[in-house]
């Protein structure tokens, strides 16, 4: 049995209460979200299942560096002024995604919205002590957060790259932000073109321009941003928002490493 809309509400506004009592943020879209310099902590949380006596908790976890935010949009959007609120940190399409493996937790939970205070304790104190035992375990056997990404660069090449630059280390960025795996290939921005080069850039990277009688457009994807400032970086290139909106031209691309 799942929770009817009356239940959801209730149980929204009890974490809310709950939240607060821990100076937790609790935003509309059911992300739990703090800023605890060096990191930023979010879970998303969606009640599923109820069966005997106990309920199931979709949760994605989130442990960061905050700066991972504003170094990764510098690569997406370089130039660009922007100022991450923990909202938008938490949730919006600049931010840095660095979410562990989706879980599901089970709590003891009967349905009534008197013990719905008990469930948001449960949750929020789960939450507390699972992301203290990542911490602990990445000081450990890691160094720190920046070591952790690097030890699983094959699984999280992304998050490596930034760690790497987040060290100083450009070829080690590069390397990572250049594996076949990166992610990012469905996520994409829609730039109008304005100038003839960047044009020749777009078709020199093999972008489809989207020609209407009003604008001319690309949809950039964001593995192939990384990609491009991959190169860049080999070339000791600078990296501007054309290139980043619109791609390298043939000597660039060549300079940096890249065949095509």
């Amino acid at each position: 049995m799942r929770l009817n809309s009356g239940q959801h509400k209730a149980l929204y506004q009890a974490m809310k209460a709950a939240a607060k009592a821990r100076k937790i943020k609790l935003s509309a879209e059911r992300d739990l979200y703090k800023r605890t310099d060096p990191y930023f902590y979010d879970t998303f949380w969606w009640p599923e299942e109820m069966a005997s006596g106990r309920i199931g908790m979709t949760l994605d976890i989130t442990v960061k560096y905050c700066r991972f935010d504003e170094l990764q949009y510098g690569i997406l959007c370089p130039g660009e002024e922007a100022r991450f609120t923990d909202k938008l940190r938490a949730n919006s399409g600049m931010l840095c995604r660095a979410a562990f493996p989706r879980m599901t937790q089970h709590f003891d939970f009967d349905g009534s919205e008197a013990a719905m205070p008990g469930l948001c304790e449960d949750l929020l104190d789960f939450l507390r002590d699972y992301c203290a035992g990542f911490l602990a375990m990445v000081e450990e056997t890691y160094g720190d957060l920046d070591g952790y990404y690097i030890a699983h660069r094959d699984t999280m090449p992304r998050l490596a790259g930034l760690a790497f630059l987040d060290r100083g280390d450009a070829a080690g960025a590069a390397d990572c932000f250049s594996q076949p795996n990166m992610d990012g290939e469905n996520s994409t921005w829609w730039v109008p073109v304005e100038t003839e080069e960047q044009r020749r850039r777009a078709l020199a990277s093999g972008t489809c321009l989207c020609e209407h009688p009003e604008y001319t457009a690309v949809y950039r994807h964001r593995k192939d941003q990384f990609r491009d400032y991959a190169a860049a970086l080999r070339a000791g290139l600078e990296w501007t928002r054309d290139r980043a909106m619109f791609g390298l031209l043939p000597e660039e691309r060549a300079a940096g490493g890249l065949n095509g």
